[in-house]
Protein backbone atom coordinates (compact mmCIF):
# COMPACT_ATOMS: atom_id res chain seq x y z
CA UNK A 1 0.00 0.00 0.00
CA UNK A 2 2.95 2.33 0.75
CA UNK A 3 4.47 1.42 -2.29
CA UNK A 4 1.27 2.02 -4.33
CA UNK A 5 1.06 5.78 -2.61
CA UNK A 6 4.12 6.66 -3.45
CA UNK A 7 4.43 5.46 -6.90
CA UNK A 8 1.33 7.74 -6.92
CA UNK A 9 3.11 10.89 -5.08
CA UNK A 10 6.30 10.58 -7.89
CA UNK A 11 3.48 10.75 -10.59
CA UNK A 12 2.02 13.48 -9.41
CA UNK A 13 5.17 15.61 -8.43
CA UNK A 14 6.51 14.55 -12.24
CA UNK A 15 3.39 15.84 -13.35
CA UNK A 16 3.35 19.18 -11.76
CA UNK A 17 7.13 20.11 -12.73
CA UNK A 18 6.28 19.23 -16.58
CA UNK A 19 3.47 21.42 -16.29
CA UNK A 20 5.84 24.10 -14.52
CA UNK A 21 8.53 23.62 -17.21
CA UNK A 22 5.74 24.07 -20.19
CA UNK A 23 4.23 27.28 -18.71
CA UNK A 24 6.39 30.24 -19.66
CA UNK A 25 7.81 32.52 -17.59
CA UNK A 26 5.25 35.93 -17.98
CA UNK A 27 7.55 38.08 -15.76
CA UNK A 28 10.93 36.61 -17.82
CA UNK A 29 8.77 37.46 -21.32
CA UNK A 30 7.65 40.82 -19.75
CA UNK A 31 11.73 41.34 -19.37
CA UNK A 32 13.12 40.21 -22.59
CA UNK A 33 10.01 42.51 -24.30
CA UNK A 34 11.02 45.38 -22.04
CA UNK A 35 14.36 45.55 -23.46
CA UNK A 36 13.81 45.06 -26.88
CA UNK A 37 11.78 48.20 -26.66
CA UNK A 38 14.79 49.60 -24.63
CA UNK A 39 17.53 48.60 -27.12
CA UNK A 40 15.33 50.14 -29.87
CA UNK A 41 14.41 53.32 -27.96
CA UNK A 42 17.76 53.80 -26.55
CA UNK A 43 19.68 52.60 -29.35
CA UNK A 44 18.38 55.51 -31.21
CA UNK A 45 19.06 58.01 -28.29
CA UNK A 46 22.63 56.56 -28.16
CA UNK A 47 23.52 56.02 -31.85
CA UNK A 48 23.89 52.49 -31.70
CA UNK A 49 23.12 50.97 -34.84
CA UNK A 50 23.93 47.28 -32.76
CA UNK A 51 20.91 48.04 -30.24
CA UNK A 52 18.68 48.84 -32.60
CA UNK A 53 19.82 45.67 -35.08
CA UNK A 54 18.76 43.44 -32.20
CA UNK A 55 15.77 44.86 -31.27
CA UNK A 56 13.99 45.18 -34.92
CA UNK A 57 12.97 42.33 -37.25
CA UNK A 58 14.34 42.90 -40.60
CA UNK A 59 10.79 42.62 -42.04
CA UNK A 60 10.02 45.76 -39.79
CA UNK A 61 6.67 48.02 -41.06
CA UNK A 62 6.94 51.18 -38.87
CA UNK A 63 4.63 53.79 -39.34
CA UNK A 64 4.31 57.34 -38.13
CA UNK A 65 1.71 60.05 -37.92
CA UNK A 66 2.60 63.02 -38.70
CA UNK A 67 1.72 66.73 -39.44
CA UNK A 68 3.74 69.30 -41.94
CA UNK A 69 2.44 72.13 -38.96
CA UNK A 70 -0.53 72.77 -36.75
CA UNK A 71 -2.76 73.61 -39.17
CA UNK A 72 -2.25 70.65 -41.58
CA UNK A 73 -4.17 66.66 -41.45
CA UNK A 74 -2.35 64.26 -40.04
CA UNK A 75 -0.27 61.57 -42.46
CA UNK A 76 1.39 58.44 -42.18
CA UNK A 77 5.21 58.13 -42.88
CA UNK A 78 6.93 54.94 -43.79
CA UNK A 79 10.33 53.71 -42.50
CA UNK A 80 11.81 49.98 -42.78
CA UNK A 81 14.54 48.53 -40.32
CA UNK A 82 17.69 49.17 -42.81
CA UNK A 83 16.49 53.17 -43.01
CA UNK A 84 16.23 53.04 -39.30
CA UNK A 85 19.22 51.02 -38.20
CA UNK A 86 21.18 53.31 -40.14
CA UNK A 87 19.73 56.11 -38.65
CA UNK A 88 20.70 55.14 -35.45
CA UNK A 89 23.87 54.42 -36.59
CA UNK A 90 24.76 57.60 -38.15
CA UNK A 91 24.01 59.39 -34.66
CA UNK A 92 21.55 62.20 -35.71
CA UNK A 93 19.39 61.48 -33.30
CA UNK A 94 21.79 61.17 -29.75
CA UNK A 95 20.27 63.06 -26.68
CA UNK A 96 21.59 62.89 -22.74
CA UNK A 97 20.36 60.13 -21.36
CA UNK A 98 19.21 62.39 -18.41
CA UNK A 99 16.61 64.34 -21.18
CA UNK A 100 15.02 60.90 -22.90
CA UNK A 101 12.62 60.36 -20.89
CA UNK A 102 11.67 56.63 -21.67
CA UNK A 103 9.20 54.35 -20.30
CA UNK A 104 8.34 51.33 -21.65
CA UNK A 105 5.22 49.03 -21.06
CA UNK A 106 4.04 45.87 -22.17
CA UNK A 107 0.46 45.71 -23.16
CA UNK A 108 -0.38 42.32 -23.32
CA UNK A 109 1.42 39.24 -24.84
CA UNK A 110 1.03 35.48 -25.44
CA UNK A 111 3.57 32.38 -26.39
CA UNK A 112 4.37 34.09 -30.16
CA UNK A 113 3.42 37.52 -29.83
CA UNK A 114 3.04 41.19 -27.66
CA UNK A 115 1.92 44.47 -27.65
CA UNK A 116 3.95 47.01 -26.06
CA UNK A 117 4.33 50.59 -25.87
CA UNK A 118 7.44 52.87 -25.75
CA UNK A 119 7.16 56.70 -25.01
CA UNK A 120 10.33 58.99 -24.61
CA UNK A 121 10.73 63.09 -25.45
CA UNK A 122 10.55 62.62 -28.86
CA UNK A 123 8.58 60.05 -30.23
CA UNK A 124 5.53 57.59 -28.30
CA UNK A 125 5.49 54.21 -30.24
CA UNK A 126 3.15 51.60 -30.26
CA UNK A 127 4.58 48.54 -30.91
CA UNK A 128 3.75 45.05 -32.03
CA UNK A 129 6.60 41.94 -31.47
CA UNK A 130 7.04 38.60 -31.90
CA UNK A 131 9.52 35.81 -31.02
CA UNK A 132 12.09 34.58 -32.98
CA UNK A 133 14.00 32.02 -32.46
CA UNK A 134 13.57 32.48 -28.89
CA UNK A 135 14.19 36.44 -29.08
CA UNK A 136 11.44 39.06 -29.51
CA UNK A 137 11.32 41.26 -32.74
CA UNK A 138 9.20 44.45 -32.91
CA UNK A 139 7.72 43.63 -36.30
CA UNK A 140 5.18 46.89 -36.47
CA UNK A 141 5.36 50.28 -35.01
CA UNK A 142 3.06 53.38 -34.63
CA UNK A 143 4.39 56.19 -33.54
CA UNK A 144 3.39 60.07 -33.30
CA UNK A 145 5.10 62.99 -31.55
CA UNK A 146 4.40 63.23 -27.93
CA UNK A 147 1.79 66.13 -27.27
CA UNK A 148 2.92 68.65 -25.06
CA UNK A 149 -0.82 68.98 -22.99
CA UNK A 150 -1.98 65.31 -24.02
CA UNK A 151 -6.14 64.95 -23.37
CA UNK A 152 -7.59 63.63 -20.49
CA UNK A 153 -10.12 62.11 -22.21
CA UNK A 154 -9.83 58.69 -24.27
CA UNK A 155 -11.78 57.52 -27.36
CA UNK A 156 -12.02 53.94 -26.08
CA UNK A 157 -15.58 53.23 -27.42
CA UNK A 158 -14.73 54.69 -30.81
CA UNK A 159 -11.53 53.18 -31.22
CA UNK A 160 -13.43 49.44 -29.89
CA UNK A 161 -16.42 49.85 -32.24
CA UNK A 162 -14.01 50.08 -35.62
CA UNK A 163 -12.45 46.20 -34.80
CA UNK A 164 -16.59 45.32 -33.97
CA UNK A 165 -17.45 47.31 -37.19
CA UNK A 166 -14.94 44.97 -39.30
CA UNK A 167 -15.79 42.03 -37.82
CA UNK A 168 -19.34 42.50 -38.89
CA UNK A 169 -18.80 43.22 -42.70
CA UNK A 170 -15.74 40.50 -42.71
CA UNK A 171 -19.46 38.38 -41.61
CA UNK A 172 -21.29 39.96 -44.03
CA UNK A 173 -19.10 39.67 -46.72
CA UNK A 174 -19.36 43.60 -47.27
CA UNK A 175 -15.92 44.70 -48.51
CA UNK A 176 -17.07 47.96 -49.52
CA UNK A 177 -17.85 48.81 -45.66
CA UNK A 178 -14.75 47.20 -44.77
CA UNK A 179 -12.66 49.80 -46.75
CA UNK A 180 -14.03 52.65 -44.84
CA UNK A 181 -12.41 50.96 -41.89
CA UNK A 182 -8.68 50.19 -42.94
CA UNK A 183 -5.93 52.71 -44.14
CA UNK A 184 -5.26 52.06 -47.55
CA UNK A 185 -1.66 51.32 -46.36
CA UNK A 186 -3.00 48.47 -44.06
CA UNK A 187 -0.73 45.42 -43.68
CA UNK A 188 -2.34 42.70 -41.81
CA UNK A 189 0.50 39.90 -40.77
CA UNK A 190 0.43 36.32 -39.68
CA UNK A 191 3.03 35.16 -37.46
CA UNK A 192 2.62 31.20 -37.64
CA UNK A 193 4.68 27.98 -38.74
CA UNK A 194 4.82 27.86 -42.59
CA UNK A 195 5.02 24.54 -44.48
CA UNK A 196 4.40 21.14 -42.44
CA UNK A 197 7.55 21.54 -40.03
CA UNK A 198 8.77 24.48 -41.13
CA UNK A 199 9.87 27.29 -38.69
CA UNK A 200 7.32 30.49 -37.97
CA UNK A 201 7.46 33.17 -40.41
CA UNK A 202 5.55 36.65 -40.60
CA UNK A 203 3.18 35.87 -43.96
CA UNK A 204 1.77 39.90 -44.72
CA UNK A 205 -1.17 40.87 -46.69
CA UNK A 206 -2.38 44.13 -47.93
CA UNK A 207 -5.55 45.85 -47.07
CA UNK A 208 -6.67 45.08 -51.26
CA UNK A 209 -5.45 41.58 -50.92
CA UNK A 210 -7.71 41.41 -47.19
CA UNK A 211 -10.81 43.23 -48.55
CA UNK A 212 -10.32 40.28 -51.16
CA UNK A 213 -10.30 37.47 -48.59
CA UNK A 214 -13.71 39.22 -47.06
CA UNK A 215 -15.60 39.63 -50.59
CA UNK A 216 -15.42 36.08 -50.96
CA UNK A 217 -16.14 35.20 -47.55
CA UNK A 218 -13.16 33.82 -46.22
CA UNK A 219 -13.01 36.09 -43.35
CA UNK A 220 -16.20 35.04 -42.01
CA UNK A 221 -16.40 33.30 -38.30
CA UNK A 222 -18.89 30.02 -38.18
CA UNK A 223 -22.18 30.75 -36.76
CA UNK A 224 -21.13 28.44 -34.31
CA UNK A 225 -17.80 29.67 -32.70
CA UNK A 226 -17.51 32.50 -31.13
CA UNK A 227 -16.99 36.48 -32.37
CA UNK A 228 -14.16 37.57 -30.72
CA UNK A 229 -13.76 39.37 -27.36
CA UNK A 230 -12.11 43.52 -28.06
CA UNK A 231 -10.25 44.92 -25.60
CA UNK A 232 -8.59 48.62 -26.15
CA UNK A 233 -4.48 48.42 -24.80
CA UNK A 234 -4.21 52.27 -24.74
CA UNK A 235 -5.04 55.24 -26.55
CA UNK A 236 -2.48 57.80 -27.17
CA UNK A 237 -4.12 61.32 -28.94
CA UNK A 238 -4.61 60.08 -32.45
CA UNK A 239 -2.90 56.32 -32.05
CA UNK A 240 -4.59 53.23 -30.52
CA UNK A 241 -3.80 49.47 -29.92
CA UNK A 242 -6.19 46.97 -29.40
CA UNK A 243 -6.21 42.94 -28.74
CA UNK A 244 -8.95 41.06 -30.32
CA UNK A 245 -8.94 37.27 -29.32
CA UNK A 246 -10.97 34.04 -29.06
CA UNK A 247 -10.38 30.51 -28.88
CA UNK A 248 -7.24 29.48 -31.26
CA UNK A 249 -5.67 33.10 -31.43
CA UNK A 250 -5.24 36.95 -30.87
CA UNK A 251 -4.84 39.43 -33.40
CA UNK A 252 -3.34 42.93 -32.09
CA UNK A 253 -4.16 45.63 -34.43
CA UNK A 254 -2.93 49.50 -34.25
CA UNK A 255 -5.49 52.17 -35.20
CA UNK A 256 -4.90 56.23 -36.30
CA UNK A 257 -6.66 58.86 -36.00
CA UNK A 258 -7.23 60.72 -39.53
CA UNK A 259 -9.94 63.46 -40.27
CA UNK A 260 -11.88 62.49 -37.30
CA UNK A 261 -11.91 58.96 -38.27
CA UNK A 262 -10.24 55.94 -36.75
CA UNK A 263 -8.94 53.29 -39.12
CA UNK A 264 -6.78 49.99 -38.92
CA UNK A 265 -3.07 50.49 -39.62
CA UNK A 266 -0.96 47.27 -38.54
CA UNK A 267 -2.26 44.04 -37.50
CA UNK A 268 -0.54 41.08 -36.23
CA UNK A 269 -2.34 37.54 -35.75
CA UNK A 270 -1.16 34.48 -34.43
CA UNK A 271 -2.43 30.68 -34.08
CA UNK A 272 -2.92 29.73 -30.00
CA UNK A 273 -2.30 25.87 -29.21
CA UNK A 274 -5.54 24.69 -27.67
CA UNK A 275 -5.87 24.33 -24.07
CA UNK A 276 -4.12 20.59 -22.87
CA UNK A 277 -6.13 17.93 -22.79
CA UNK A 278 -8.37 19.46 -25.94
CA UNK A 279 -8.48 17.41 -28.52
CA UNK A 280 -10.24 18.87 -30.92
Amino acid sequence: MKQSIGVVLLILLCSLALSAQEKPDIEKEKAAITQAALDYAEGYYEGSGERMERAVHPLLFKRGLVKVNDQGEPFLVFMNSEVLIEAARSGRGKVDPDKRNISVAVLDLNENTASAKVFTVQFNDFLHLAKVNGQWKIVNVLWRPPQPTAAEAKADDAVKKVLADLRETADAKDADRARLLIHPELIRRTYAAGPPGGKKLLQDVTGETLLQIIRMGRAAIPKDQPQPEVTVLDVYETIASVKSSRPGGTEYSHLALQNGQWRVVNMLATTLPPPAGDKK
